[in-house]
């Protein structure tokens, strides 16, 4: 078979992976590294083309890179390093690297055979500037976080922000927007406000109800296109460690991978991880109190015995002096009456 067209035609999707079917969700950060893997049936497949392509439409899907029997072939477009390898043993391992905001979408992995297209997988790609952070809160409190947008290029002006709600796999339900230059907005619950000075967007929630638990983005509308700044997890609870104070904690990607988080609340963000350190803080400077006591405490007791034996000494030579008085006193009175 010849090499593919510039754009695949999805018209006639078959095989376990449904044209209707939700994508598997996959979140970096710009500049990130993104491998995945498909596999196939070798007994069917191990002679056929294999493709890696980010779909346009419903119908159509952009081929980035290919292989075959014998030749790989990778479309390095200017702003990703794809490249796509065929094992002949079942598997298919395809990679991006330095990821831009610009490779957020919709990918599918597959076979042809026979110019019967066969998808194996279907991912979509969020990618945003800013790392994805998951927080928890304790349900009444008030919180606010921030976007920001000063890693955006110079030359973008966006016409608003928006902050939306994750109601499916790819879709993102808008909350509330601001125009860029109306700067604040309120709506219910939610208020949305853009720090020109400081470039980024700072959204508050207050009064949590549980059913604000979700997974959030903060968006920047550009003409034409939609960039994503920051992705949020929030968790609102009945109560938190018996506080009011929110939580952060470490939001993992699909390899298990820690990524870094960062986040903030009204009052003060507090981990486990500080809960040990400050624990560690306390018992160290209990201990240290309580030694310096019993020092104090020692010092006193062995003054307090010194003076005892001081005043007992005193008291002992003015019991003394009487006595030896008296006996002079005696033997004076004896000698005048010999006389």
């Amino acid at each position: 078979m010849g090499p593919f067209p510039a754009l695949l035609f999805l018209l006639a999707l078959t095989g376990p992976c449904m044209a209707g079917k939700d994508p598997d969700m996959v979140r970096r950060v710009q500049g990130d590294t993104f491998i995945t893997g498909c596999q196939y049936d070798k007994t069917k497949y191990s002679q056929t083309e294999k493709f890696w392509c980010k779909a346009l439409s419903d119908l159509e899907c952009n081929i980035l890179a290919q292989s075959s029997p014998g030749r790989n072939y990778q479309n390095t477009p200017p702003k990703a390093k794809i490249s796509l390898k065929d094992s002949g043993t079942g598997w298919i391992s395809v990679s991006m690297t330095e990821l831009r905001i610009e490779d957020s979408g919709i990918y599918w992995c597959g076979v042809s055979d026979n110019l019967k297209i066969i998808p194996l997988i279907k991912i979509k790609l969020a990618v945003s500037y800013e790392a994805p952070v998951r927080l928890s809160a304790k349900k009444g409190n008030s919180i606010s976080l921030t976007c920001s947008y000063f890693v955006m290029d110079d030359s973008k002006q966006p016409k608003n922000f928006t902050w939306c709600k994750m109601v499916t796999a790819i879709k993102c339900q808008p909350v509330i927007s601001v125009e860029f230059h109306q700067i604040v907005n309120t709506q219910g619950r939610t208020r949305i406000q853009i720090d020109l000075r400081k470039r980024e967007i700072t959204v508050t929630l207050v009064e949590l109800q549980l059913r604000d638990s979700g997974e959030y983005q903060c968006e920047a509308n550009l003409p034409g296109s939609t960039e994503l700044l920051k992705m949020i997890g929030l968790n609102v609870l009945e109560s938190y460690y018996g506080t009011d104070v929110a939580a952060t904690s470490h939001l993992t990607d699909d390899k298990g991978a820690t990524l870094p988080t960062a986040a903030r609340n009204d009052e003060q963000s507090w981990n486990p991880e500080a809960r040990v350190n400050a624990l560690y803080i306390m018992v160290a400077w209990l201990g240290t109190k309580f030694i310096a006591a019993l020092l104090i405490f020692t010092i006193a007791c062995r003054r307090s015995s010194r003076a005892m034996g001081q005043v007992t000494h005193g008291r002992n030579k003015h019991q003394l002096l009487p006595l030896t008085e008296s006996k002079k006193g005696k033997e004076s009175s004896s000698k005048t009456k010999m006389w």
